[in-house]
């Protein structure tokens, strides 16, 4: 009797060992956190977006002649950088017009010797631009993280400057206006319904003309001659924050 009474003691512990381990298990076990999505993905939006960003040149921007007869070099490297903002709007989603503008800048010098004067001479110059860009972008995906790619033209007022450090006199100003068009393609990240983070990488092309700075013109002698240069590629890069109405 007592060895009976022993085994359903043993038994009813058991038993409620075993539930408080199913419990357990069914507590933390079973737990998945439900997915939840801050893109709203409306047919249509109005939308603002910020960045900052920089331009990587591929070609040559300008080049200085340094000898007398010599071929022109192309001077220090520089990179652009820009403060850029977009009015969005959204059709059926997945198409996404904009209209950019911004504000690019640009300078650079090259260190030479003046031959009439004993001293270092530094030719300088400076590029300034303020493109209005329209375009369209594809979007590819309704979740949190969206990639898109666009394509976008329009004209840049485009402030090219040469001059030297040693003369006053020896400044040159050219202001044209550039055609301008850029491909692109980034991400989209919604950190909440109505705001997020894009990321872009973009191929950029200014049509610029090619002018010879040549300072013999200005009164000024043995200065290097700067050639600003024509078509400019770049690859653009910017990261910056979109704001849903």
């Amino acid at each position: 009797m007592k060895f009976l009474i022993s085994l359903l003691i043993l038994g009813g512990l058991s038993g409620q060992l075993f539930a408080a381990r199913k419990d357990f298990k069914g507590l933390f076990g079973s737990y998945q956190r439900e997915k939840f999505t801050e893109n709203e993905a409306h047919d249509s939006d109005w939308g603002l977006d910020l960045s900052l960003s920089s331009m990587l040149p591929v070609s040559s921007v300008v080049t200085s002649i340094t000898t007398t007869g010599g071929s022109a070099s192309p001077m220090r490297y520089s990179t652009f950088f820009n403060l850029e903002g977009s009015l969005l709007f959204s059709l059926n989603y997945h198409w996404q017009f904009y209209a950019s503008t911004g504000y690019f800048s640009y300078d650079t010098r090259k260190e030479t010797q003046n031959n009439t004067a004993a001293k270092a001479l530094f030719h300088m110059f400076d590029f300034k631009a303020i493109p209005v860009i329209l375009g369209v972008r594809h979007r590819f995906g309704v979740e949190d993280l969206v990639p898109y790619l666009g394509l976008g033209a329009g004209v840049s007022r485009v402030t090219r400057k040469g001059s030297y450090d040693i003369s006053g006199s020896a400044v040159n100003e050219q202001i044209d206006n550039a055609i301008t068009g850029q491909v692109q393609g980034g991400l989209e990240f919604y950190f909440s319904p109505r705001a997020g983070l894009r990321l872009e990488i973009a191929a950029h092309f200014m049509k610029t003309p090619e002018f010879n700075f040549d300072s013999a013109g200005t009164g000024a002698t043995d200065l290097p001659d700067i050639i600003y240069q024509p078509n400019i590629f770049s690859v653009r890069y910017s990261s910056g924050l979109f704001f849903l109405f």
